[in-house]
């Protein structure tokens, strides 16, 4: 979708964003996903050697957060076979919030006129939305691409920001792993509160079968403490 077409899209709910009703509407009722502050901080370190201003640093941080956001909250939305239901509200509140942190990071897109980092972001999205899908439907061959697509969803609109701004590999492989451990964690603590979870299948299938864990927990458990050991060696490598 190009810029002028984004920003079409959302004119319905660019109003949210001076509404401040609202806005206090969905403080006081939607419980949905809040900022990541580890995406925050990784962030920040990407953007604190460039040569704009902290005013316009705080911003760019601020919009990519919401755009972070916005896809986070609108992956609350089930689908017709899930076995966890949002009620008729909450599928109202999300879609309205994910509606309203869109809008709110392409204001802030275009009052910066930062076109190449948007095209950037919007680069980030895409790559983001096609790992989610291919992690859903299972369009993987190998343990490996498994996790590559794990990683991008996690971490594909962090890490075109980060290019944009010229930071190393090193840098970004490490706030990638980080940020795909916290993306597991979450995932596995959802499982132990819910019984559902998205990599369930890909247990199922047989990847990181050579584990041999017996049970979904066991697998998922498992696969934590492989990342947690790759983010040790790369720390140790820095």
């Amino acid at each position: 979708m190009t810029y002028q077409g984004s920003l079409t899209q959302l004119k319905e709910v660019e109003r949210l964003v001076h509404d401040r009703t609202a806005y206090q509407f969905l403080k006081e009722n939607f419980y949905g996903p809040e900022t990541d502050k580890d995406q925050m901080l990784w962030l920040h370190e990407s953007i604190r050697g460039s040569q704009l201003a902290e005013t316009d640093k705080y911003r760019i941080i601020t919009a990519t957060l919401y755009v972070i956001l916005a896809h986070d909250t609108h992956e609350q939305i089930d689908e017709l076979g899930d076995t966890r239901q949002l009620s008729l509200k909450e599928r109202e509140l999300t879609v309205l919030a994910g509606d309203y942190y869109s809008a709110l990071y392409y204001r802030t897109m275009a009052e910066l006129g930062m076109i190449d980092l948007l095209g950037a972001l919007q680069r980030g999205v895409q790559k983001m939305n096609t790992a989610k899908t291919n992690i859903y439907q299972l369009h993987v061959l190998t343990d490996a691409e498994y996790l590559s697509e794990l990683t991008a969803a996690s971490s594909a609109i962090f890490a075109e920001f980060a290019r944009y701004f010229g930071k190393e590999e090193s840098f970004l492989v490490l706030a990638e792993k980080t940020l795909l451990l916290k993306r597991l964690q979450e995932e596995q603590a959802f499982y132990e509160s819910y019984h559902l979870s998205t990599l369930k299948r890909a247990y199922e299938h047989g990847f990181f079968a050579k584990e041999s864990a017996a049970a979904f927990e066991d697998w998922l458990t498992n696969i934590i403490d492989t990342v947690k050991h790759e983010i040790k060696d790369l720390k140790n490598d820095l």
